[in-house]
């Protein structure tokens, strides 16, 4: 993927944003979910079993929805996958589910968009076993400095959301794996740019640059 200088803005994950003529939106769906609508060439989508949609019951037909979903050539992006402590299935539902997606990601040579809550143990665990070729961007994260630049280390993308934007974990964390989101809050990327360049201290352009620049390596790295 190579976007061009014409793009400022970049939403990597979000579930109400769309496209626009300079911006780029990866709007998120559910396994099983049609694209409704012809996308424009900024649209892209990410499709994913989330653990809170996820049950024992419902797991083969979700499975088989993700596959018909990620048939879809704007689907660029596998997920939201992941671990949640609070709300979810048992953990072996969903380390089940998580595998499954992370093989159809290293199959497909797509990036995986990660929801982790409360699980950066299970996360690390499957990380290690899978040992993935493909880049994991976990997403909307909001831990603590010390957990960010433990997770950079082991060579986590990050995509950060308003309240995840501070000094502490931009300074903890890889800039060239560093994305920015609006994920389910009703606000324009716009704001997430702004205060992203504020606590950077550079102006918009950089902002957007840097963004853009890491949007294209992230698929660019997965040979």
């Amino acid at each position: 993927m190579d976007l061009g200088k014409e793009i400022r803005y970049i939403d990597f994950h979000t579930h109400h944003n769309r496209g626009t003529r300079d911006t780029v939106a990866v709007v998120n769906l559910m396994a099983g979910d049609d694209i409704t609508h012809v996308p424009g060439s900024n649209n892209l989508f990410s499709a994913g079993i989330h653990p809170w949609n996820l049950t024992v019951d419902n797991a083969a037909q979700l499975k088989a929805g993700l596959i018909l979903t990620l048939a879809h050539p704007h689907v660029v992006i596998i997920g939201e996958a992941g671990f949640d402590h609070l709300r979810g299935p048992s953990i072996e539902v969903q380390r089940e589910a998580f595998r499954f997606q992370a093989e159809l990601a290293e199959e497909m040579k797509k990036p995986v968009v990660v929801h982790c809550v409360r699980y950066w143990d299970e996360l690390i665990k499957a990380q290690e076993n899978i040992k993935p070729s493909v880049p994991w961007i976990i997403h909307g994260f909001r831990g603590k400095s010390d957990l960010a630049a433990s997770l950079a280390g082991k060579g986590f993308w990050f995509s950060l959301g308003l309240r995840g934007i501070n000094i502490q974990t931009i300074t903890a964390i890889n800039r060239e794996r560093m994305l920015l989101e609006t994920d389910d809050a009703m606000i324009p990327v716009s704001d997430v740019y702004r205060l992203f360049a504020g606590i950077m201290k550079c102006d918009d352009e950089k902002a957007s640059d840097m963004i853009r620049s890491n949007f294209n390596s992230l698929f660019n790295v997965i040979s």
